[in-house]
């Protein structure tokens, strides 16, 4: 695990806040957004969103999130393209 893999699912885990949920147990293929996902909530969505920009410097937009943050590997993608 790279460190802007274990720094993403440190945030996640920090944003989830579930006992059962460590950066261990995350998937890179877990569904982020959604019923089935580990964020349901806007706000927890928008939570990400921040603690990306803040962490890796990337400017995140609407459609980014709609089609960039899919699963823990498609954000990880977005990261490497983007951080600065």
């Amino acid at each position: 695990m790279d460190n802007k893999e274990k720094t993403l699912k440190e945030i996640i885990v920090g944003i989830v806040n579930e006992p059962d949920v460590t950066v261990d147990s995350l998937d890179n293929d877990a569904v982020l957004i959604g019923e089935d996902g580990l964020f349901v909530d806007s706000i927890d969505v928008l939570e990400l969103v921040v603690q990306i920009e803040k962490q890796f410097g990337i400017k995140v937009t609407d459609n980014q999130i709609r089609s960039q943050f899919k699963s823990i590997k498609t954000v990880l993608d977005f990261i490497e393209a983007n951080a600065k």
